[in-house]
């Protein structure tokens, strides 16, 4: 009798656990701070952003941490609105078509005619948590391409590491708008000096 009674209890509190966590909202979150700056440079070229590569796991909502011991996981009441990879895609297409530095930027779904491409690899994109606290990791590589002829133009590597104020998913979060910030001049500076250059 007295088994059955420890086995019921244990039963209900297993139950009552698993209950709570799934009773847990979800956060979804955006890492868009696609700045407003004006290029001082203006080029008559269409530009498409295609496509990023990146690693198989952001190609997922899940926001990523990487302990000492270099395990990953994600958390788990935190996420990204979209896949992490489509909304740097977003970003890039969206901070170059507010900065006018070329007629008109496209998105790799549009079948309109270009002159040029803007191809990306997402390499890193993961919080490193440690004793020390955090920090976010983010390293990119982007190529611009000439459409009709495919010849390379130029390609550029952003790596960017940035202390996290909390060793949490809100803390990657802030991480994360912090380089973005950096990140997206920095692509308008890089651009522009190509598009003088050619």
């Amino acid at each position: 009798m007295n088994k059955i009674f420890i086995f019921i209890t244990v039963a209900v509190f297993i139950t009552g656990c698993s209950l709570k966590d799934v009773s847990k909202p979800i956060a979804r979150y955006d890492v868009y701070s696609a700045t407003k700056a004006k290029s001082k440079t203006r080029s008559d070229k269409v530009l498409r952003v295609a496509r990023f590569r990146t690693p198989a796991n952001l190609f997922s909502k899940k926001i990523w941490y990487q302990r000492e011991d270099m395990k990953t996981n994600s958390y788990l009441y935190s996420t990204w609105s979209l896949d992490f990879s489509t909304m740097i895609e977003q970003q890039v297409a969206n901070t170059l078509y507010a900065s006018k530095l070329f007629k008109s930027v496209l998105s790799d779904y549009s079948k309109a005619k270009v002159d040029l491409v803007l191809e990306g690899e997402i390499v890193k994109a993961v919080q490193r948590v440690g004793t020390n606290g955090a920090e976010v990791v983010f390293e990119v590589r982007l190529y611009l391409i000439n459409y009709k002829t495919s010849k390379l133009i130029g390609s550029k590597d952003f790596l960017y590491t940035k202390k996290c104020e909390s060793v949490d998913a809100q803390g990657a979060i802030k991480a994360y708008g912090k380089i973005m910030k950096i990140f997206n001049k920095e692509v308008i500076l890089w651009l522009e000096k190509l598009v003088i250059k050619g």
